[in-house]
């Protein structure tokens, strides 16, 4: 894994890594939660608290992605800025990585799905035209059919009263 152009020996899709990776988050709960409590009994100023979460955080990192990881990143705990810059750059490389080998798999589809998806593709199609007759022709043409109506109506008419 890439981080702050230093490259580090972990993965997250290597089981061991998984492992050190959950050792050491647990481990940073349990200690922040430790620190915090102490801090509050002991009444320790803001920055105190500061430097002794980054430290915490420093030694997860070290944990995770090797000894010596916070001192190869310039991490120090006066500065919590660049180990959240570092903890963002991990999570993002994570993603990219995770993105890399989770495509999803082609799903067959049932035939509504199919049909759906079709008529969804369909939708956006233009009417198709076909050359059109003249307007004259038009008239004509429905004026016919108008009189074939008429002429099948009054032999129906003269069928069924006769």
């Amino acid at each position: 894994m890439l981080i702050h152009g230093q490259e580090f020996d972990f993965s997250l899709l290597n089981a061991n890594d998984l492992d050190r990776l959950e050792d050491a988050l647990d481990e940073m709960t349990r200690e922040g939660e430790a620190e915090t409590a102490r801090c509050e009994r002991e009444n320790v100023r803001l920055g105190d608290r500061l430097r002794a979460q980054a430290r915490v955080s420093m030694r997860g990192l070290d944990k995770i992605l090797g000894a010596g990881a916070s001192a190869r990143l310039g991490l120090n705990e006066n500065d919590v800025s660049r180990l959240y810059d570092v903890l963002d750059e991990i999570t993002q490389a994570a993603a990219a990585e995770k993105a890399r080998y989770s495509r999803p798999a082609a799903v067959p589809q049932n035939r509504a799905q199919r049909r759906a998806e079709k008529r969804q593709k369909d939708k956006h199609k233009p009417p198709v035209s076909y050359p059109g007759q003249p307007a004259a022709a038009q008239m004509v043409e429905r004026v016919d059919k108008a009189a074939r109506r008429r002429q099948l109506l009054t032999e129906l008419a003269a069928l069924e009263n006769g």
